[in-house]
């Protein structure tokens, strides 16, 4: 490229060292770590830019430099340079001392960079910079940049993704969903029976309105067809609900004297310590809905509450409501209750299609098909292979002996098992009517970690040359559970001087390493993230065939 800025080769000298220098930090986090090389190349992107005048022309020669300079390193696409500038230009304070003062600090894996404490009570949003951002992963961050402008906004869904531990998909679901406009809105009388410490935390527990788009009710639905869609969604429906909510029961049964009453739906919030009691509403809010809630509490508070739980509280969820009906039904009551609407799915489910679809079906139908031809499989492949971390090209150390192979199986093949059950148990599990994890060790399945154990140690002398990770799922639910079955291996294989990691059936190495590199939690975690994606994503596949059949 002739026409490059005179400092050019300066400035990419610069980036060179400071990445090298990054990437030597062993102080640090392999995500900490990332995102401050990252921050880095956005800032100088940044600066080039508003003194020299940088183009696009030139980020494009940046990329192939750094590429070049780094071919062990992904993540210097043009794209994503852009990327870095905005995280740059977001996060202007994300590193604030200079890089001889980052050295010799004492750095905690949970912290960008430590700076002293008066300076923190200076300046809460260096704090926040400093101390959070870590926490996300780079795809986190690149969704929210994407979606969200303001600051604010942004700084509210970074915030809940930490404490609420969401994964990409699930952050992106709830910023689709608007609930920095939602959370915290519910009308209520929690001010006044609630003392000041609790009232405004528990006012944040609830929302207004709450999203049931997962379900689907025709104009005619009772309240009990409305209890039936939620429970029977019940993992989409605690995700609405939000973190902390524990399922006791629908129709929850109270005694008292010789009657029988029901509560529509009861749960228990782990964190507040108190029963939520649920009254499910298919029309505008009455004020003597308010009158059965009060009786519903005092039942809850006298049968159910013990003495390490708070006063009871009530939620009625109504398809509508009239704000000031509301302030004036709350107005004298001392029971603590919000009053919220909600909202559905205004599509029709396939039981009751009959007539030509609509116009708005016949769009939704081409983008569906358009992305198809948009995502071929070459395409899937790069973006299941962007979720792992950057692997290194080492000379050999070691060849394959019990010992490394005792410990691949100790630190890397038992915790990847364990980070891929409790990642499915989450939603996928429940969809299916029983399930099975194996583990082979060689040509040995076993249905118990002790047995794979065992066997490795007593009858392989801790010299395998096969690991399996093995899942069946057995009878998908919603189809009747002759439908299909699931079945995926991930496979470990274990060569005379390196070992490598694929999905039977998906072409494609997904990890390969030499004996002496034993993964560290990010990549396993990141592994078991992409074997649960092919399982969910064969999951769809053959619900779409039988959507089509």
């Amino acid at each position: 490229m002739s026409n490059l800025p005179d400092n050019y080769q300066q400035i990419l000298k610069q980036l060179k060292e400071k990445i090298r220098s990054a990437r030597t930090k062993v102080v640090y986090t392999a995500n900490t770590q990332l995102l401050e090389i990252y921050w880095e190349v956005g800032r100088t992107i940044l600066d080039q830019q508003e003194l020299e005048g940088w183009g696009t022309k030139v980020i494009d020669r940046l990329s192939s430099d750094l590429r070049v300079e780094f071919p062990d390193m992904k993540g210097f696409s043009v794209r994503n340079l852009k990327y870095m500038r905005a995280f740059a230009e977001a996060y202007p304070n994300f590193k604030t001392l200079p890089e001889k003062e980052v050295n010799q600090a004492e750095i905690k894996t949970s912290e960008i960079v430590q700076i002293p404490s008066a300076q923190l009570a200076r300046n809460e949003e260096n704090q926040f910079v400093q101390t959070n951002l870590a926490q996300l992963s780079w795809s986190h961050h690149t969704a929210i940049l994407d979606k969200i402008s303001d600051p604010q906004i942004r700084k509210f869904y970074l915030q809940k993704t930490i404490e609420n531990g969401w994964s990409r998909n699930v952050m992106i679901h709830q910023i689709e969903s608007e609930l920095h406009k939602r959370q915290g809105k519910i009308q209520s009388n929690f001010e006044k029976t609630l003392a000041p410490p609790d009232s405004e935390l528990v006012q944040q527990v609830f929302k207004d309105p709450y999203k049931f788009e997962f379900i689907y009710l025709g104009q005619e639905a009772t309240e009990r067809d409305l209890e039936d869609a939620l429970t029977n969604q019940v993992t989409k429906f605690l995700l609405e609900l939000g973190q902390w909510f524990a399922f006791m029961g629908r129709q929850f049964k109270i005694i008292l004297g010789d009657k029988e009453y029901f509560f529509d739906l009861l749960f228990y919030h782990t964190r507040l310590k108190r029963y939520i009691v649920i009254d499910l509403k298919i029309d505008e809010f009455k004020p003597e809905y308010k009158g059965k809630m009060e009786f519903y509490l005092n039942l809850a508070d006298e049968q159910l509450r013990d003495e390490n739980d708070e006063q009871s509280i009530g939620l009625i969820l109504c398809k509508t409501k009239d704000g000031m009906v509301v302030e004036y039904a709350l107005r004298d009551s001392s029971k603590p209750m919000g009053i919220a609407e909600y909202t559905i799915s205004n599509k029709l489910p396939k039981e009751i299609k009959g007539e030509l679809p609509t116009v708005e079906e016949l769009e939704e139908a081409m983008d569906i098909e358009v992305k198809k031809l948009e995502k071929p499989l070459d395409k899937k492949m790069n973006r299941l292979k962007e979720l792992l971390n950057d692997f290194k090209n080492e000379e050999v150390k070691e060849k394959r002996t019990p010992e490394n192979t005792s410990l691949i199986f100790k630190e890397f093949v038992l915790p990847l098992k364990h980070l891929i059950e409790d990642s499915l148990k989450q939603e996928v599990i429940l969809l299916f009517e029983s399930y099975e994890f194996f583990i082979w060790t060689d040509g040995l399945g076993h249905a118990s970690e002790d047995m794979a154990i065992l066997h490795f140690e007593k009858n392989l002398k801790g010299l395998c040359q096969n690991f399996k990770i093995e899942i069946k799922l057995n009878g998908f639910k919603k189809a009747g559970i002759n439908a299909f079955n699931i079945y995926k291996r991930l496979s470990i294989k274990l060569d005379n001087y390196s070992y490598k990691c694929e999905i039977e059936g998906v072409a494609g190495i997904l990890l390969e390493k030499l004996y002496h590199q034993i993964p560290n939690k990010a990549e396993i975690s990141k592994l078991a993230e992409v074997f649960d994606e092919w399982i969910v994503e064969d999951i769809n596949q053959r619900i779409e065939q039988i959507n089509k059949n």
